[in-house]
């Protein structure tokens, strides 16, 4: 049987340890509500640029070099994960859907295609490295409440290389937030560029449940029809719309990414508060029977060395 003071060692430490996780689980869940509050309010601008884009396609024919299709022969994932641990099967869910992708991707195939990649993140480094995959750059710490100039690197790297043909299709996997309890990877195609698909991904960003569910700040895009004298020209405005597009996207995803590593962590964390809670009731009970039966057994000696004595 386990002494009394092992047992009263062991009810400390998961007790210690339940009061690290419980404040983690509590900071874990304001970051999670601070990162939906600012990808929430990014999305009025989004849809305003949306807007102003369609308007644009209707006046004119022009067509830039990020959304023109081309032959694919060269592709860039972008792998985006957290750079710490404690977050349950978050980043293992990321790199799993990765290797699905590249088992089943249709070029796969193409003996002519390749693929290179970007680490965000150093859980997606470090995956990446193991596998021997061909690792381009890496980018780390974007922090807890990232700003959009934060990921102006990465956004640069992605654009200049895209329009330097140095590859022509360019697919990010990242979680995808949908409640504190629910997050989903998904593979996106944010090059070239498709305005649907931004709008769909800024509309997702609307959590299914929780404080912040439900529509906010006015994100109907296109609800009047307003005519615009553009000015300077059409072309000009095109040039600096579809970058700040692409920007808005992908700083979307980190935000996307960030809010579902806070939430995972908020479970994980969780998890494990109730878990040590529950070890160390049980640990006190044990400690108690351990206790009463020395106690018992001393009152029995005690007992036994009087008879001895009469």
């Amino acid at each position: 049987m386990e002494s009394l003071q092992s047992l009263n060692r062991r009810r400390k430490a998961v007790g210690n340890i339940g009061a690290i996780t419980k404040a983690m689980e509590v900071v874990a869940a304001i970051k999670m509500r601070k990162s939906e509050e600012a990808a929430l309010d990014s999305r009025p601008y989004a849809f305003k640029a949306l807007d102003l884009l369609e308007k644009l396609s209707r006046v004119s024919k022009l067509e830039s070099v990020l959304m023109r299709p081309r032959k694919v022969k060269k592709t860039m994932v972008v792998v985006i994960t957290s750079d710490r641990g404690l977050i349950g099967s978050f980043n293992t869910q990321v790199l799993r859907v990765a290797e699905n992708f590249l088992a089943s991707d249709k070029k796969r195939s193409d003996q002519e295609h390749s693929y290179s990649f970007i680490a965000v993140g150093k859980k997606a480094d470090a995956y990446l490295a193991k596998k021997s995959l061909p690792i381009i750059e890496k980018f780390y710490g974007f922090g807890d409440y990232i700003e959009v100039e934060e990921i102006a690197p990465l956004y640069e790297y992605l654009m200049q290389g895209f329009i330097e043909t140095k590859w022509d299709r360019i697919v990010t996997i990242s979680m995808h937030f949908r409640s504190a309890l629910k997050q989903e990877t998904l593979v996106r195609e944010i090059l070239p560029l498709d305005t649907e698909k931004i709008r769909q991904d800024v509309k997702e960003i609307i959590p299914e449940h929780g404080l912040f569910s439900g529509e906010k700040n006015g994100n109907r895009a296109g609800a009047e029809d307003i005519e615009y004298i553009f000015e300077p020209s059409p072309a000009e405005l095109l040039a600096n719309l579809i970058p700040h597009l692409l920007k808005m996207e992908l700083y979307h995803l980190i935000l996307e990414a960030n809010a579902s590593e806070h939430a995972a962590r908020y479970v994980a964390m969780k998890s494990a508060s109730d878990n040590a809670e529950e070890l160390s009731e049980k640990l006190i009970i044990q400690y108690n029977k351990v206790r009463q039966a020395a106690i018992t057994g001393e009152m029995v000696e005690m007992a036994a060395t009087r008879s001895a004595l009469k």
